[in-house]
């Protein structure tokens, strides 16, 4: 009792044949177009019954014929238990005085005659199946384009910019490999059909394998990440999509088709983003990279900054000055002149072309003459304001300067003549010390403070 290949077994039977046969010697026809991509399992239709319908829809004629679709599966359900599977394309006779014929390729031949060779016994009853009996197709082509994306940012392991997050989206598909566990385990004796929305659901509303399989995406970066040389650079994820297949077919295959049936088949990923941290991460280590590796690029960088500070400096609220010294202070704790150091170094390579911010001094002099301007004590040259560009410090007075004693010995510096020892004239108040009145004029102080009184000489 089972399902006898016509093409195999029934000389003649061939070609265009096929369908005079069906019409004139057997009872029933069941078929089932493409289940294309919607579709994963599907109830036969008994599409002929000698032109007319006998009535009983649940029950399989002896003789009847049922012609299995590429790309599908062919299961016969008795009494709810699945008796009959085969997944080789063409027409098969249901034919009660044989055995069931387990008609199915290497892959999953032996494990279905172990899962329901032990069925046919219990059914038969005086050599007819008796009560139920239906016919399902369940496809077996590659479910594609089921989206995914990672609802937030994942951690990834980078090579290069060690742990960043990333987020993650892109296609991925999926097959039924053993059409006896799929339907036992996830679809059942549907009354119709049974969809892939059904059973994968959307991204806006995903059921429990989608959600599985977002889930192991984590376990699948935590593979591909990692030190060189075997950990993948996040931005060249797209192009290692047969190792990310590979670890995602590691990560679900086993479970799948163990309790449903299922495999995952290929995974297809656009190019990950990073979130707004991560990026403003690898912005600066991509920027240390360069500069690190281009003294040109490193020395145009420092050279804009200082521009960009003396900008500043000059429009400081609190004064240009104060803003200088801030620069000099800066520059003090570097222990030199930045962007003395940057335009030293572009003179000293005359023969490198210079790109960016030294663009267009190719035709400049390889050397200047020393700018003109006071030297300070730390060693800056060319200061021309009251201070000190390097480290703040004020102009030193010039040498003639300083007080005269009344013994007519000029240019003292400190608190004692040089000449006679007489200490140094207090100066005179420019106001009352009491009250703080000040002439208006900036003249001469009288001897008393016309506000207070107090003597002011």
């Amino acid at each position: 009792m089972g399902l006898i290949s016509l093409f195999k077994n029934v000389a003649g039977t061939v070609g265009s044949s096929i369908s005079s046969q069906v019409a004139d010697q057997y009872l029933e026809f069941f078929t089932q177009d493409s289940l294309g991509q919607d579709i994963l399992v599907k109830k036969g239709v008994n599409r002929m019954e000698k032109g007319k319908n006998k009535g009983s829809a649940e029950v399989i004629s002896n003789g009847s014929v049922i012609n299995v679709p590429e790309g599908t599966y062919c299961l016969l359900v008795n009494n709810g238990e699945i008796v009959e599977c085969v997944d080789e394309a063409g027409p098969y006779k249901w034919e009660t005085s044989s055995a069931p014929s387990f008609v199915a390729n290497k892959n999953f031949g032996d494990n279905i005659k172990q899962l329901v060779g032990d069925t046919w016994n219990r059914m038969k009853m005086g050599g007819e199946i008796q009560q139920q009996q239906r016919v399902y197709f369940v496809n077996k082509l590659e479910m594609m384009n089921q989206n995914f994306g990672t609802p937030s940012p994942l951690p990834y392991a980078d090579p290069e910019y060690r742990n960043i997050y990333i987020r993650l989206n892109g296609t991925f598909s999926f097959r039924v490999a053993d059409p006896v566990t799929f339907l036992r385990n996830i679809a059942g004796n549907v009354r119709d059909e049974y969809t892939v929305a059904e059973f994968m659901g959307t991204p806006a509303k995903p059921q429990q394998p989608r959600l599985e399989f977002l889930d192991n995406i984590t376990e699948t970066l935590n593979k591909c990440g990692g030190p060189y040389p075997n950990g993948i650079m996040f931005s060249t994820l797209p192009s290692h999509q047969g190792e990310f297949r590979k670890y995602m077919q590691e990560c679900l295959d086993d479970e799948w088709l163990k309790n449903r049936g299922i495999v995952v088949e290929a995974v297809a990923i656009s190019p990950p983003t990073p979130d707004d941290k991560s990026r403003e991460r690898i912005e600066k280590i991509d920027e240390a990279k360069i500069f690190g590796s281009d003294s040109n690029a490193l020395n145009a960088q420092v050279a804009l900054g200082q521009t960009e500070a003396m900008k500043l400096a000059g429009g400081n609220a609190n004064g240009a000055v104060n803003g200088f010294m801030g620069m000099g202070m800066m520059g003090a704790v570097g222990g030199n002149n930045a962007t003395a150091a940057a335009l030293g170094n572009v003179a000293a390579n005359p023969q490198q072309p210079q790109g960016g911010f030294f663009g267009g001094a190719a035709a400049a002099p390889a050397q200047q003459a020393a700018p003109a301007g006071w030297t300070c004590e730390c060693g800056q040259a060319g200061n021309t304001g009251k201070f000190c560009m390097n480290c703040g410090k004020p102009q030193p007075a010039p040498a003639s300067a300083g007080w005269t004693c009344e013994c007519g010995q000029a240019g003292n510096t400190g608190k004692f003549c040089m000449n006679c020892g007489k200490p140094q004239p207090a100066a005179a108040p420019a106001g009352c010390a009491k009250c703080g009145w000040k002439p208006a004029d900036g003249g001469a102080l009288p001897k008393f403070c016309p506000e207070c009184g107090s003597p002011l000489q």
